[in-house]
């Protein structure tokens, strides 16, 4: 299990308040590192940044092809937010195949189940940051966690059902499954093993 999965969250140096930006358009040439054992920030938005992630439904199905997604592809998923026009997520790299793939399926599955009339559901590309250091690791768990307070959407982060904060603060279980103290704490009581990640 990876060392950051501790109890940082939960610290009070872990919740102080991180700047959330717009979501500016990706850069061209970028080159991705997608095979190196690294946990990765991902963010990819609505074509136009559209809100067509606005309503309880679309977070429903984004929610439920998510989690099947992650089971299908033996990944560990961290975080993740839904806002009206983005997603966030901080996830591992898939066991068997490459992060792209994964995401593709993700954004194809979900852009055919909410589509409908539009002439395309998500943006083609999306920024993958490779995430090293632990340090890394826990403010883009803070960032994830309060971006619906920082686009004023909610006064707290657990106000926000469509994310995993209340995962990690109360070890709620959500229509996703989140890697965390919680969950690793869950499987030692019940005798399955560790991942080797």
């Amino acid at each position: 299990m990876p060392s950051h999965l501790g109890h940082e969250w939960g610290t009070p140096e872990a919740r102080t308040t991180t700047t959330c930006t717009t979501i500016n358009p990706m850069p061209s040439g970028l080159k991705r590192y997608q095979t190196s054992g690294h946990d990765h920030f991902i963010t990819f938005t609505c074509f136009h940044q559209h809100p067509y992630l606005d309503n309880d439904i679309a977070r429903m199905v984004f929610e439920q092809t998510l989690e099947t997604i992650r089971h299908r592809h033996d990944l560990l998923l961290y975080a993740y937010v839904i806002m009206p026009n983005h997603v966030h997520m901080l996830l591992s790299e898939p066991k068997h195949t490459l992060l792209a793939d994964t995401l593709r399926a993700l954004k194809t599955e979900t852009s055919k189940k909410l589509k409908g009339t539009r002439q395309q559901f998500w943006q083609r590309r999306y920024y993958d940051r490779n995430i090293i250091t632990q340090k890394e690791f826990v403010e883009k768990l803070r960032y994830i966690h309060r971006n619906p307070v920082e686009e004023e959407l909610v006064t707290n982060p657990e106000d926000w059902p469509w994310s995993s904060y209340r995962h990690w603060l109360t070890g709620e279980r959500g229509r996703v499954e989140i890697e965390s103290h919680w969950t690793c704490d869950a499987r030692e009581k019940a005798g399955v093993p560790h991942s080797s990640r």
